[in-house]
């Protein structure tokens, strides 16, 4: 409340929203906390995360000029805010950037379960922000998705689209080893 100046209500109702969509847990009689994985529920997740980031390239259609500037907008975008140490920004232009390339397959319905599995998994992907290697990585990561975008090469997109995940989930992994599949 204090760090954003905001109302006690407006705090709550974020937490609820926060609940609902998976990405804490409010024990009782404790505040809430960010939701932690166990290596089961990590390997479910990362596969369907995979599922569907696979089906929504796979979707894409030759994109406009129009749709290929958006996504150098918010590549651009989140290249100047990583820059910076203003994570809710990094997140933001990081979500913004692929709901620009996913949304290119034109199913609104596989956009907005890639959106949900990604709110789902922002606990784990929140390291990924937080390392500055690993959001440089993420940076170029996003240049070669455009790349490949551009000269038409999906199959190298695909597996990029799939393979930019991993950094963010083994700095996880790393911080939790418990989670870490053995």
């Amino acid at each position: 409340m204090e760090d954003y100046n905001a109302k006690r209500h407006t705090v709550r109702a974020a937490l609820d929203e926060l609940g609902r969509l998976g990405v804490i847990v409010k024990p009782r009689h404790r505040g809430a906390e960010l939701r932690r994985f166990d290596a089961k529920s990590i390997n479910q997740l990362y596969e369907i995360r995979e599922l569907l980031h696979r089906a929504a390239i796979r979707g894409i259609r030759q994109p406009t000029d129009a749709q290929i500037a958006n996504l150098e907008r918010w590549l651009r975008e989140h290249a100047k805010v990583s820059a910076s140490t203003d994570v809710v920004a990094i997140h933001r232009a990081n979500m913004m950037f692929h709901e620009a390339l996913f949304g290119l397959c034109g199913n609104p319905f596989i956009t907005a379960s890639i959106r949900q599995y990604d709110w789902v998994s922002f606990p784990i992907r929140a390291y990924g922000v937080g390392d500055r290697s690993a959001l440089a990585q993420a940076g170029k990561e996003h240049i070669e998705m455009v790349d490949h975008l551009k000269a038409g090469r999906m199959a190298d997109l695909e597996n990029l689209a799939v393979t930019h995940m991993k950094r963010a989930r083994d700095l996880y992994e790393m911080k939790f080893p418990e989670s870490k599949p053995r």
